[in-house]
């Protein structure tokens, strides 16, 4: 299945990429096939096993990474903003 010059990072990597694109699958199988005609299923209904997908194909996947690294635009946001007034001098 994998070639021993591939580098761990790399099999995490393709593993995490069949593993969306199966979960994408699924959804699109999901939503299709969905047998209540009153009430549609939507992507809506998804939202929390996405964000359970990332956190597998991430933070799990992928331990000891950095998690605060800067983004491909090569400019972080902050977190919070500080919208406190000064106080009076």
């Amino acid at each position: 299945m994998h070639s021993p010059d591939d580098t761990l990072e790399r099999q995490r990597e393709r593993y995490a990429d069949e593993l969306r694109a199966r979960f994408a699958e699924y959804k699109r199988w999901a939503m299709a096939n969905w047998p209540v005609q009153e009430q549609a299923l939507t992507d809506a209904a998804f939202i929390a096993a996405e964000r359970e997908l990332e956190l597998i194909t991430g933070a799990m996947l992928h331990p000891g990474r950095q998690t605060g690294a800067v983004p491909a635009g090569g400019r972080q946001q902050a977190q919070f903003e500080d919208v406190t007034p000064a106080p009076w001098p």
